[in-house]
């Protein structure tokens, strides 16, 4: 079987801090280079730079994490962050829940594919290339979207794990293998 060339893109994650509310104009104030404006939005913006995500941060205790490319790098960053909290004062008593929301990767299936003959082929897929240039395939298993395109190159997005990207790239190219 052809091995199909994966990479991450992007991890979001939900991050919440239980029995905890930030005072987030305080906590604006404490974290370098955070942007808060209430009358635009409900929470803080917030860029760590080593390594690289972002975070909004909402005075419920719950934040997003967005903008990792791999989860090692996502849990580093919030740790590091929860050190800056509790440095700020702020009473975290135990690590957060922290759960996948959305992994999307990119793919590169190493060849061309004919994506009108794909979109009669299957019903769980959309192809309209005067609206968009990609088809999308809806995999039921993982439940996930891979976008395709012409050159070969794919998208997939939704995925809640490592596991789901190797096995919607491994479903794809098990599905179109004779396309």
């Amino acid at each position: 079987m052809i091995k199909v060339k994966t990479q991450v893109q992007n991890i979001v994650l939900s991050v919440t801090y239980a029995g905890v509310e930030f005072d987030l104009e305080k906590l604006a104030k404490s974290l370098e280079g955070a942007r808060y404006d209430p009358e635009v939005f409900p929470g803080i913006a917030y860029k760590s730079g080593d390594p690289p995500a972002s975070f909004l941060i909402f005075a419920s205790g719950k934040m997003n994490c967005v903008g990792a490319k791999s989860m090692h790098d996502a849990k580093l960053a919030i740790k590091k962050l929860t050190t800056k909290l509790r440095r700020s004062g702020i009473k975290v008593k135990s690590e957060p829940t922290v759960k996948v929301q959305n992994i999307v990767a990119s793919f590169d299936f190493g060849r061309e594919f004919d994506l009108e003959r794909i979109a009669r082929t299957f019903e769980n897929t959309e192809y309209e290339p005067e609206v968009f240039p990609g088809l999308v395939f809806r995999l039921n298993e993982p439940k996930v979207v891979v976008l395709l395109f012409v050159s070969g190159k794919g998208v997939c997005a939704g995925a809640k794990s490592m596991n789901d990207i190797k096995t919607a790239a491994e479903k794809i190219t098990k599905l179109l293998k004779w396309r």
